[in-house]
C-alpha cells in the first residue's frame, strides 16, 4: 500500500509516492533557505528509515503563513517575522538556521565589479537606462526582480529605499520596469543569458550558481565584497537571518528534525552552501 502526498497552495505542487509506514514532514517557504533544507533533509532521511521530508519554496511570506495555518510542519523565512504576522500567528516559534546576505548579480561579461548603493537605487528607478552611464557597455539595462513575497526582495527594497508596484509581470520602480522572476534560480538564469541584465539574490544561492555556471558575477556594494568574512564582521550590510518556524513547540519527529537542522552536521552543510551558520 502506498501513500500519495500532495503539497499545494504555496506556489508549487509535489506528488510523491511513499510507503504506507512512512512519516512525512513538510516544509515550505524561503527559496533562499530551500537549498540548505533540502540538503539537510537528504542526509537526515539517510539516517532515519521511514522518515520522508518534502520541501517546497514559495517565498518567506508563504513560509510564515503556511506553517501558521497548519498547512506544513515547518516554515522557512529569510527575514524577520513581522509584527502583524506575530499577531496573526501568536504560537509561532522561531529557530535561526544561519545568516545570509543579498547581493547584486550581473552577467560575467559585464565590465563593472562594484556599484554604490545610490547607483543601484537609480538603476532600478530607471534613472540609468544604459550601462554606459556607469562606465559599462552601450546597452540598455534589463532589470530583474523577485516578487514581493520573497524575504530577499524585502531586504533589497528596504536597503536601497525602493518602492515598487506590480504591473503585468513587472515591478515598476519609478521609471524602471523590472521583470519578476518566480525564484532566485530563474532570476540568475535570466541574467546568465542576458549580458545587459541585473538581478539580486541570496549570497549563498548566487555564489553556488556563479561557481557552477561561470556566467554571472557578484558585485561589491560601496566597495565591500559579498563574502562570508564581510558578512560575519558586519562590514557588508545587506544581511538577514535565515529562520525555521513551527506553529507552537515542535513535537515528535518534527522536533527531532528541527534538532538535526540546528545541530553540528546540518550547520556544516549550511556553511558549505555559502551561508553563515549559527554555530
Amino acid at each position: 500500500m502506498n501513500i500519495h502526498v500532495l503539497l499545494a497552495g504555496i506556489g508549487v505542487i509535489c506528488m510523491v509516492t511513499l510507503p504506507a509506514e512512512a512519516t512525512v514532514i513538510t516544509t515550505a517557504g524561503s527559496t533562499t533557505v530551500l537549498p540548505a533544507v533540502k540538503a539537510c533533509a537528504k542526509s537526515y532521511q539517510a539516517k532515519h528509515a521511514g522518515i520522508h521530508v518534502i520541501s517546497a519554496g514559495g517565498g518567506s511570506s508563504k513560509g510564515v503563513s503556511t506553517v501558521g495555518r497548519g498547512k506544513v510542519d515547518v516554515g522557512a523565512a529569510s527575514r524577520a517575522v513581522k509584527g502583524k504576522e506575530k499577531s496573526t500567528y501568536p504560537e509561532l516559534k522561531q529557530y535561526q538556521l544561519g545568516t545570509d546576505g543579498v547581493v547584486m548579480v550581473v552577467h560575467a561579461d559585464n565590465d563593472l565589479s562594484n556599484l554604490t548603493a545610490d547607483q543601484v537605487s537609480k538603476l532600478y528607478n530607471g534613472e540609468f537606462a544604459s550601462w554606459a552611464a556607469l562606465g559599462g557597455a552601450e546597452s540598455n539595462v534589463n532589470l530583474v526582480t523577485l516578487g514581493k513575497e520573497h524575504g530577499t526582495y524585502e531586504l533589497f527594497s528596504k536597503y536601497f529605499k525602493l518602492r515598487g508596484e506590480e504591473s503585468e509581470g513587472n515591478i515598476v520602480f519609478g521609471k524602471g520596469h523590472a521583470w519578476i522572476a518566480f525564484s532566485q534560480d530563474v532570476a540568475l538564469d535570466r541574467v546568465a543569458h542576458d549580458k545587459s541584465g541585473i538581478a539580486f539574490a541570496s549570497i549563498g544561492v548566487a555564489s553556488a550558481f556563479a561557481e557552477k555556471s561561470g556566467r554571472v558575477k557578484l558585485l561589491s556594494i560601496d566597495g565591500i565584497a559579498a563574502t562570508e568574512a564581510n558578512v560575519s564582521n558586519g562590514s557588508y550590510k545587506l544581511v538577514r537571518p535565515l529562520l525555521m518556524l513551527t506553529n507552537g513547540d515542535a513535537k515528535g519527529e518534527v522536533r527531532n528534525f528541527m534538532d538535526y537542522l540546528l545541530g553540528q552536521e546540518c550547520q556544516a552543510t549550511v556553511k558549505a552552501l555559502g551561508y553563515i551558520p549559527v554555530r
